[in-house]
């Protein structure tokens, strides 16, 4: 008997488990294939009279069968990083399904079709959900060179696979530089201020590596917890010196991974690319969908907020320098700046963070995270108990509403060795409706890189990983609560990043309501509540001393903006990172820092982007004023953020959005001069 391909079943979660590195490249050959013939078809018999559902959805049901089982074989390559077969079928099943889409995006065929139909009389009487979905679709076809000249359109092939190419070799010389570094440390004294907890994992790690004592590694969260907390001077000045010079002419591998020329070979193909498709600069490009009109208007909001913050800055700079002459420190340098800060709060604050995370550890905080998400938007979550998974540590939950699942989300929580240091959140499938008017259900998945428990230390989540937590949640209810029919306005990968983050950065704002902690935070053990008094002393805490912290993210948004505007700029990586530096002399680096080689923003999909996290920050905290004043519990003001935010999808006017769930104008200050 036959095997049977689980990746060519219909599915309502994926079969993860029946899954073996056999099934890929038959599956993705056949699916390609099947596509081809449904865009023949559809050019054949749609070319003069194109109508909504022989076209566009047509495509649409091939495009999400082909992008969904890549989404299934790209979860599972998370955890068979071994299996030399399984990476290889991989690896094939990503170039076919690159060169199909770019096949796919280059038919001018096929894109005169939809243009036919934008056009037709039929169109006119298309509802705006439709409307917006149609002219993304067009805008997609354009920016991928449909109407260059068949050698302009070349050109691009090339330059697209030449960034491709460099954008992964950034990505692995930061990893195997990252790889390359640990320090075995053999006296228990260097570890000073770190927790029982993290020192369990650096023990871990050293068993690991076949060593006793403890090993550091380069990891976000280590990074995090040493340069915090470890009172031994020399140790974060070694660790900080590790992790700048990553990827560097620097430190212990200088030159044996540069990403220096890696990047200045990218940006000159992300210029050329832009100016192909008749733009003045990559930025110009990036904010074709944004809510940003200029690259100018962008520039002059990021130097707005680097002049707010810049008194605030000097301030904590001289509280750090008064308070380190009373630790013995002479002259602060970068490697004790966090470490002095958190001294500080805990000195002035009386220890408020002190313990902070035993009141949230994971499992209770997961469950109230779900339970305030039903009280909020008027929906069911149930964690499922017997599920299909990629690995043992994955959740899943079952949302519903009305009787009725409306989608799923899958929660992978720690990080494992061989997997991106940064949480993050992905679709598996994202919500459409198809021609017989039945409903394909989102699926998100959420990753974080939060510590593994241990039988001695379970999993307790600081402020800063609370946080995480509730952005990437944020997304996935941006998947799951989407009601747009039309599946490249649900997919928010599909969105400008402005409106992306927007959601995410609504959640994180629970997190720094003493209303909203008050009734979240439980101590792991005993189940004990935080006192009013404690939360609100630690909030202060927590928002003291961040003036530093909002400089580092000006600085990283102005060289991300820089570094990618201006065609004919001739200055290397380095020269355009220290003339951005002037712009806030105030920040205090290292000269051996070499921060452009590990800023993996560039490489991620956020290049010439990081203005958003700033620009939907402060929608964010416009939309937060009205959950403070209505209570955060209250679910009219849930429901009002769903249906002007959450339900739409990407077919309105997020400016639109947020007067109507504000009930009033923006301030036009917030963002200067922007178009309806």
């Amino acid at each position: 008997m036959p095997d049977i391909n689980p990746l060519l079943q219909h599915w309502t979660l994926p079969p993860w488990s029946a899954i073996r590195a056999e099934h890929l490249v038959p599956a993705i050959n056949v699916i390609v294939a099947e596509n081809r013939q449904v865009i023949a078809q559809v050019i054949a018999s749609q070319a003069e009279h194109p109508g909504w559902d022989d076209l566009v959805l047509a495509i649409d049901e091939a495009d999400a069968r082909l992008d969904e089982t890549m989404a299934v074989i790209e979860t599972l390559s998370s955890v068979k990083t071994d299996d030399v077969d399984w990476l290889r079928e991989s690896a094939l099943c990503s170039l076919t399904t690159t060169e199909y889409i770019a096949e796919k995006n280059a038919n001018l065929a096929l894109y005169r079709t939809y243009q036919q139909l934008s056009k037709s009389s039929i169109a006119e009487s298309f509802d705006d959900q439709r409307k917006a979905s149609l002219a993304k679709t067009l805008r997609t076809f354009r920016l991928s060179g449909i109407e260059l000249q068949p050698a302009q359109q070349q050109t691009l092939a090339r330059l697209n696979r030449e960034i491709a190419s460099m954008q992964q070799l950034f990505k692995s010389n930061l990893e195997l530089s990252s790889a390359a570094w640990a320090k075995h440390i053999t006296d228990v004294t260097q570890l000073e201020g770190l927790s029982a907890a993290v020192k369990a994992r650096l023990a871990r790690n050293a068993r690991e590596d076949g060593r006793d004592d403890w090993l550091l590694t380069l990891d976000q969260n280590t990074y995090d917890q040493v340069m915090t907390h470890a009172q031994d001077r020399a140790l974060r000045e070694a660790y900080f010196t590790a992790w700048f010079t990553r990827a560097s002419d620097q430190g212990l591998y200088a030159g044996i991974f540069d990403n220096e020329p890696v990047l200045t070979v990218l940006v000159a193909l992300r210029h050329e690319k832009a100016r192909l498709l008749g733009f003045e600069d990559f930025v110009q490009l990036r904010l074709v969908n944004r809510m940003a009109t200029s690259p100018a208007q962008v520039g002059a909001f990021v130097r707005r907020l680097v002049a707010l913050n810049t008194p605030g800055l000097l301030r904590d700079a001289q509280a750090l320098k008064t308070f380190a002459l009373t630790q013995g420190i002479a002259q602060v340098q970068p490697w004790d700046e966090d470490f002095l800060a958190e001294q500080l709060r805990l000195q002035q604050l009386n220890g408020a963070l002190k313990g902070l995370r035993e009141y949230f550890p994971l499992d209770g905080t997961w469950r109230r995270l779900c339970r305030f998400s039903e009280r909020l938007f008027g929906i069911s979550i149930v964690e499922q108990t017997s599920l299909s998974h990629w690995h043992a540590d994955v959740r899943l939950l079952e949302i519903s509403e009305h009787g009725q699942v409306i989608g799923h989300i899958y929660f992978d929580p720690y990080h494992r060795e061989d997997d991106a240091d940064y949480p993050f959140t992905t679709a598996l499938r994202t919500r459409r409706i198809n021609a017989e008017g039945r409903p394909s259900l989102p699926i998100a998945h959420l990753y974080s890189n939060f510590t593994p428990a241990t039988d001695e230390h379970p999993c307790l989540l600081s402020h800063e990983n609370l946080r995480a937590l509730f952005h990437e949640f944020g997304h996935c209810l941006q998947y799951v609560l989407a009601q747009s029919p039309h599946r490249n306005l649900s997919d928010i990968s599909q969105q400008g990043r402005d409106t992306t983050e927007f959601t995410g950065q609504v959640f994180e704002h629970f997190c720094l309501s003493a209303e909203f902690l008050l009734w979240l935070a439980a101590h792991y053990q005993s189940g004990e509540r935080l006192t009013e008094a404690r939360i609100n002393t630690a909030l202060k805490a927590i928002g003291a001393h961040t003036h530093r912290a909002s400089a580092l993210l000006l600085m990283e948004t102005l060289f991300d903006l820089e570094l990618h505007s201006g065609q004919d700029d001739r200055r290397s990586i380095e020269a355009v990172f220290t003339d951005v530096q002037r712009e806030i002399p105030h920040l205090q680096l290292s000269g051996y820092q070499r921060f452009a080689n590990s800023f993996d923003f560039l490489v991620t999909g956020y290049e010439a982007s990081v203005y958003a996290y700033l620009w939907s920050g402060v929608m964010a905290s416009e939309v937060f004023k009205r959950f403070q004043r209505d209570g955060v519990f209250n679910p009219q003001t849930g429901r009002d953020f769903r249906q002007a935010f959450l339900a739409p999808g990407d077919s309105h006017s997020m400016l639109n959005a947020l007067e109507t769930f504000l009930g009033q104008p923006v301030d036009p200050e917030l963002f200067g001069a922007i178009a309806h």
